[in-house]
């Protein structure tokens, strides 16, 4: 079977609708015919390119547990800055980084401690830094009102006081978080209360507990980043080559013993489907923003953008072996969408991520928990919240979102790192309720201390994620049907199918004034970036 790209579809794309010319298939002909004339809108997808050799050790980011200060404390400084790694092997890409040169260390933060935060901005232009995951107040949160200048400092503080997980941090200003993340500005943010020890869990960083940041990336001949070469990479930035913690194709050297991978999407929009080469099972013992109530055996782990697993191998009879943890994306990625020119090469393929050498134990290894963690009492009453997804319009809608995507990618500026593009954004073009961004519009206002039932329905043709800022969720069901057992745990992001709707119950403690408003927003970020975003406040009633 040949595996067809974006670009393939799109060429032969016309002859395809012609034998089924539903009013589905007709708008997308009359999309296809568009496209076909827009200078920068006809040649999409990264081609496939050879992956380097498994070959260099994988990276572990620093753990950062900041610095006690006098007065009990606990501090922590970040600089987002320039830097220059080697993602791919022997070629120096530039880069932008927190603390070094790509990526950023993961911060520890215990549970209950009073923190104070220092983030300082040594790029050139303005930028936030949002806490993925953490319940803390709006004017804390790093969205996108909290803009840092460049040379600037922005100052943060707070207490964190929910469970064990493996949050991140990333830059969240309006229409460029994508370009941003994309040229290195992200981290793990890593809640602990010793939870894990005391459940048995593996929990020797960089030995028997390993970060997996996932990324894919698109490089030019110089080994340069390159971002939304084509103005269709607003559907999605998608690279052809896989980074993982910021190195293309590692070797991870880990002991014959139960192995926890903490799994980040950290990709702009590109869908993993997780497996090992041998087909093994694996135990989920974790997801975005908490344990799950108890480990779920699986084969495959889908993760669609900003979502996080944690899961445990058993590699206790594997001395002297190897495996791969790979992207079994052809299994179920290419469905996630109505449309085939949505999936490139990737999308339909199986693909590794890291090879695994098994060494001899280490000491005492880590266990499987029977029980994790205790469900939440949650509302079950009717949603008091809709939100409906919207992609690209139909039909003059459609190409008139076509033409303002053309007329932006005229305009695009360069100056990310290496002289990166920034893409496009603030282009009208995905919506939330049939509303874009606007940074001077309050969406929604929620009672401060409340608990909601909310509904999200997907009515476009592709899949999207939506992540709510301030709070975690609980999924209480997906079209009329109880969550499966890999969701009973605390989320903040969810991947919604299309046509797909998801009942998430969440409450609301903390206050988010209209000068510092909550977001929600899908994650994949050129939708992010082009209107898919929304704002709430949580004030007292």
């Amino acid at each position: 079977m040949e595996f067809w790209s974006r670009r393939h579809f799109l060429r032969s794309g016309l002859t395809l609708l012609a034998a089924v010319p539903t009013g589905r298939a007709l708008a997308a002909s009359a999309m296809m015919r568009g496209m076909a004339g827009m200078s920068g809108m006809g040649d999409m997808g990264a081609m496939p390119a050879k992956a380097a050799p498994f070959a260099r050790p994988l990276p572990i980011p620093p753990l950062y547990a900041g610095t006690l200060a006098k007065d009990g404390v606990r501090e922590y400084r970040l600089q987002m800055g320039f830097g220059s790694a080697e993602l791919q092997p022997g070629i120096q890409t530039p880069t932008w980084g927190y603390n070094g040169n790509y990526l950023g260390p993961a911060l520890v933060i215990p549970r209950g401690e009073p923190l104070r935060l220092w983030v300082h901005n040594a790029l050139n232009q303005s930028t936030t830094t949002h806490w993925h995951g953490a319940h803390v107040p709006g004017d804390m949160d790093g969205g996108p009102q909290s803009l840092i200048a460049p040379g600037a400092t922005r100052f943060y503080q707070y207490r964190i006081e929910q469970d064990e997980a493996t949050l991140w941090y990333h830059p969240h200003p309006d229409g460029r978080t994508g370009p941003h993340v994309y040229g290195g500005l992200a981290g793990l943010y890593l809640i602990q209360d010793g939870t894990d020890r005391n459940l048995g869990l593996p929990h020797h960083w960089g030995v028997d507990d390993i970060p997996i940041i996932v990324q894919d990336r698109l490089f030019d001949s110089a080994g340069r980043l390159v971002y939304m070469p084509q103005a269709m990479d607003v559907m999605g930035m998608k690279g052809n080559r896989f980074l993982v913690n910021g190195c293309e194709s590692p070797v991870l050297r880990a002991p014959a013993q139960w192995l926890r991978l903490r799994l980040l999407n950290a990709s702009n929009s590109r869908i993993y489907n997780f497996a090992f080469s041998d087909d093994r099972h694996f135990y989920q013992i974790a997801t975005d923003a908490s344990y799950l109530e108890s480990p779920v055996t699986m084969r495959r782990l889908l993760l669609g953008p900003a979502q996080r697993a944690e899961i445990l191998v058993d590699l206790r009879s594997n001395e002297g072996q190897r495996l791969w943890l790979r992207s079994d994306s052809a299994a179920v990625v290419p469905g996630l969408s109505r449309r085939p020119m949505d999936s490139d090469h990737y999308d339909r393929s199986v693909f590794d991520l890291v090879e695994i050498r098994v060494e001899r134990g280490q000491g005492q290894g880590g266990r499987l928990p029977d029980r994790l963690l205790a469900a939440p009492d949650l509302p079950t009453h009717g949603p008091e919240h809709q939100f409906s997804l919207q992609g690209m319009g139909e039909g003059q809608q459609m190409m008139a979102d076509m033409r303002r995507v053309r007329a932006a990618f005229q305009h695009v500026a360069h100056s990310g790192p290496g002289g990166m593009s920034l893409g496009i954004g603030k282009v009208p073009v995905f919506s939330i309720n049939h509303q874009f961004m606007d940074m001077q519009r309050i969406n929604l206002r929620i009672p401060l201390g409340s608990t909601q039932v909310w509904m999200v329905h997907n009515e476009a043709e592709m899949a999207h994620t939506f992540h709510v800022h301030g709070t975690s969720f609980w999924i209480q069901g997906r079209n009329g049907h109880p969550a499966t057992s890999s969701e009973h745990g605390w989320k903040d992001t969810l991947l919604i199918r299309p046509g797909e709707q998801i009942q998430i119950a969440m409450s609301f403690h903390h206050p988010a004034t209209d000068a510092y408003p909550y977001m929600y927003h899908c994650h994949m970020l050129e939708h992010e970036d082009n209107g898919m975003m929304g704002q709430f406040t949580v004030l007292p009633a």
